[in-house]
């Protein structure tokens, strides 16, 4: 036989909660510390993770590994490799020298210029020539004594005199030199006296023994080839 319920007091004030047994509250206090250490060594590992990150792109790569070298960590800090390295003051050029070269050096280099030798007739033609010379042209052979006497000279300057005795006329001229070798030499001669050609040019060749050949060319006032062979002996 089920019993009847009283009817509930509208006036009556609220019920209190029935407090949680002891074991119960325990429990409840160790999940809330445990729940509380989990989240600070989750925080803990969280911060130095990222500290960590931060270091690792601070220091850069191992130079080791072939990177670049590690910057410094201090901030504003250049690393002492990228240091600007202080130039040695130079110390002043000299002066320059009243030719306009720096003392000391000639044109770069610092040997003194040497003015090349001037080329001259060789010692071996020098002195006094003879020998009869054939004449040859368009028209006839003549034959006649040549005298050539060298008294030495640089290029271009007057190096001798020569003579031609013919029969119809005795020729002098004077002697320029235009080039010099070893047993070779150019004039140029110029006849200043008697009936010949004005202008011409001889070449001497050495020979053994004192003598040497001589090749003489020109144009004539008509217009024909004149050459002159002769073996001249030093005579003086």
């Amino acid at each position: 036989m089920t019993r009847p319920q009283s009817p509930t007091d509208p006036y009556a004030g609220p019920q209190r909660p029935g407090r949680p047994a002891p074991g119960e509250s325990h429990r409840t206090a160790l999940v809330v510390a445990l729940i509380g250490a989990a989240a600070t060594i989750i925080a803990t590992l969280i911060s130095l993770f990222v500290q960590l990150s931060g270091e690792v792109e601070q220091r850069g790569p191992d130079p080791s590994l072939g990177g670049a070298a590690p910057v410094s960590e201090a901030p504003g800090v250049l690393a002492a490799s990228s240091a600007p390295a202080t130039a040695a003051p130079s110390s002043p050029a000299p002066p320059p020298s009243p030719s306009g070269t720096t003392p000391g050096t000639s044109g770069g280099s610092g040997a003194t210029p040497v003015a090349p030798a001037a080329v001259g007739v060789p010692e071996e033609f020098l002195g006094r020539w003879q020998g009869y010379a054939e004449e040859i042209d368009a028209t006839e052979t003549d034959h006649y004594r040549v005298t050539l006497e060298l008294e030495g000279g640089n290029r271009r300057e007057q190096v001798g005199t020569i003579h031609y005795a013919m029969e119809s006329s005795d020729c002098h001229g004077v002697l320029t030199l235009t080039a010099a070798g070893s047993d070779q030499v150019t004039l140029g001669e110029d006849i200043r006296s008697g009936d010949c050609v004005t202008n011409g040019r001889i070449t001497l060749t050495l020979r053994p023994g004192d003598t040497m050949d001589f090749a003489y060319g020109s144009t004539k006032r008509d217009g024909t080839r004149q050459t002159v062979r002769a073996g001249l002996e030093r005579v003086g």
